[in-house]
């Protein structure tokens, strides 16, 4: 507050209130009554600018140093303790001045020195006051400032080591596949390893990305379902069906459908008798991704609600509105809010 650019207006403010103050109260009287009315305004005007200037200069002091009482408390406090001598000091010269120019008072000089002490350090005191108001309310929105930067962070970290766990998982099982499929049929080993490919090359290129169109997601998912079909053969159906929308104009986190597809396959049995089935469609402004609910007797791989809460917490900070999950009639339902163009490209400004 003190090394504000607009500080000398506030003094004149606030000298202007003391002494309006002190004339609704009467206590001009007691100051001296020789003065005229802009001779006592100088007085308590010169008092006010002493006072903020004497603080101004103890903040830049006391601004980068350290001390035992600034690491066991606040900074504030040998600020304020230095101040309080520095008043003590100006009341002496506020006196002195008084006492020189003004030889009439109605008080004697103790009288004055303690009427200009008191005024000193009510002034003093209503300065520091509003200052640690400002210095914590600072701190506080810096602190919240940074929970939420480490809050991001701390997200994408975990969403990133989720990735980085499926990854490695879906490529061992890709190369099992591949490896069956080679020396039977060339034509569809060429075509696994192609999709195959253009999964993992839009890992790569998205992997810093917070959103990306829906129709780059799709053409992702549509490769990753190939592969999936290929590998699963008849124990699991995958219909996508999102054309209904433009989807250059929505967005949506990478490879959040195929956290949610993963999902489905590692907690639900897939087999000939009973296939899973999987839906992906556009229902209003949500993306919604439907698995029928076959549980398996015991869950393995990556552990329960893991990557939903991750995809949920990605999402706080990328739309107003929230991941839906709900389950019944035999069906898990999650719903992705779609992001629309316009609301990214706000967010990056």
């Amino acid at each position: 507050m003190f090394k504000s650019r607009y500080r000398f207006i506030f003094i004149v403010l606030l000298a202007g209130y003391s002494y309006l103050n002190i004339l609704f109260t009467g206590g001009d009287r007691l100051f001296g009554a020789a003065m005229i009315p802009w001779h006592f305004f100088a007085v308590i005007l010169a008092t006010v600018a002493l006072l903020w200037e004497s603080n101004h200069g103890l903040f830049r002091f006391f601004e980068h140093r350290d001390s035992f009482l600034s690491r066991k408390l606040t900074p504030l406090v040998p600020f304020f303790l230095a101040s309080l001598v520095s008043t003590l000091l100006i009341a002496v010269g506020i006196t002195f001045a008084v006492l020189h120019y003004w030889p009439d008072p109605l008080t004697e000089q103790w009288g004055q020195f303690k009427l200009s002490l008191a005024f000193c350090f009510r002034i003093n005191l209503f300065l520091h006051t509003i200052n640690a108001i400002i210095y914590f309310n600072s701190k506080l929105k810096n602190t919240m400032v940074e929970a939420e930067r480490l809050k991001t962070i701390s997200i994408e970290s975990q969403f990133e080591a989720l990735r980085n766990q499926i990854n490695p998982h879906f490529l061992f099982n890709s190369l099992n596949v591949l490896t069956g499929i080679v020396h039977k049929d060339a034509d569809l080993a060429s075509d696994f390893i192609k999709q195959l490919a253009d999964v993992y090359r839009y890992l790569l290129y998205n992997q810093e990305n917070k959103t990306v169109s829906l129709r780059t997601e799709m053409e992702f998912i549509n490769s990753f379902i190939f592969l999936l079909r290929i590998r699963f053969d008849n124990q699991i159906t995958i219909n996508n069906d999102t054309t209904v929308v433009d989807q250059e104009t929505y967005q949506i986190p990478p490879a959040s459908v195929q956290l949610l597809v993963e999902n489905a396959i590692k907690h639900n049995i897939t087999s000939r008798k009973h296939p899973l089935h999987i839906d992906i469609f556009v229902e209003g402004d949500y993306l919604v991704v439907q698995n029928t609910l076959q549980r398996k007797p015991v869950d393995s791989g990556v552990p329960g609600g893991v990557g939903l809460n991750n995809i949920k917490m990605r999402y706080q900070h990328l739309a107003s509105k929230e991941v839906k999950i709900s389950e019944g009639e035999g069906v898990f339902v999650v719903k992705l809010p779609l992001i629309k163009q316009v609301t990214v490209e706000s967010q990056s400004r």
